[in-house]
C-alpha cells in the first residue's frame, strides 16, 4: 500500500501530479509470499471491499468509469448484483488516483497508508484470516467493516480532511514503544 503527500483532497490533481499513483496492487499481494492455500483471487479482497466502500460513496471519478467502460460494472457493485471484488479484473487489481474524485484521494491517500489506517483496521476486524488472506468476497465481510471505513471517514472530516489519519491510539501506543526503547 502507498501514499503521496502530493495528493490533496481540496482541489483537482495538477497537470505535474501522477495520476497512475497506485494505492495498493493486487500484484503486490501474489507475488512473493503468498499463502500458498489460498487462490491469488484473494489477494484482491481487501482492496476489493474498500473499492466497493468507495463505490457506495461515490468517489469513483465518474469520467474515469466512463472512459474505462466500467459503467456497467460499478452499478452492480453499487447495486450489489455482484460481489466487491466485482471490478478486480476490469481494473487490473488495482487502487490507484486515477480512479478516484478529490474526496476519493483525500481519504484514501490519508487512511490507506501502510500499516497505519486501512490495512491496521481490516486485521483488527478479520484477524488471522486478514494475513491468511483468507477474508471471503462477498457482501457480509463487506458489512463487518464498511461501518469502521465509514467511522475512519467521518473522523478524517471532523479533524478538516488531514493528508493522514488522526488515529490517537495509534499515536499513544508509537509513544509507548519509543519510551521503552529509551529505557
Amino acid at each position: 500500500m502507498a501514499r503521496s503527500s502530493r495528493l490533496r483532497y481540496d482541489r483537482p490533481m495538477q497537470p505535474d501530479e501522477d495520476p497512475t499513483l497506485e494505492y495498493d496492487a493486487w500484484h503486490w499481494h501474489t507475488e512473493g509470499v503468498f499463502p500458498e492455500d489460498q487462490p491469488p483471487e484473494q489477494g484482491y479482497v481487501h482492496i476489493g471491499v474498500f473499492v466497493a466502500w468507495l463505490v457506495q460513496h461515490d468517489m469513483l471519478d465518474p469520467d474515469w468509469v466512463a472512459r474505462s467502460g466500467l459503467t456497467e460494472a460499478v452499478a452492480a457493485v453499487r447495486e450489489r448484483s455482484q460481489s466487491p471484488c466485482w471490478l478486480r479484473d476490469r481494473t487490473d487489481g488495482r487502487l490507484s488516483a486515477e480512479m478516484l474524485t478529490v474526496e476519493g484521494q483525500g481519504f484514501t491517500g490519508a487512511y490507506y497508508a501502510p500499516e497505519y489506517g486501512y490495512a491496521r483496521d481490516w486485521r483488527r476486524a478479520f484477524g488471522r484470516r486478514a494475513d491468511r488472506y483468507a477474508v471471503p468476497d462477498g457482501w457480509q465481510t463487506y458489512d463487518w467493516i464498511a461501518p469502521v471505513i465509514e467511522g475512519r471517514y467521518r473522523g478524517w472530516i471532523e479533524a478538516g480532511r488531514p493528508e493522514l489519519m488522526p488515529m490517537p491510539r495509534l499515536l499513544s501506543a508509537l509513544l509507548r514503544l519509543a519510551r521503552r526503547r529509551d529505557r
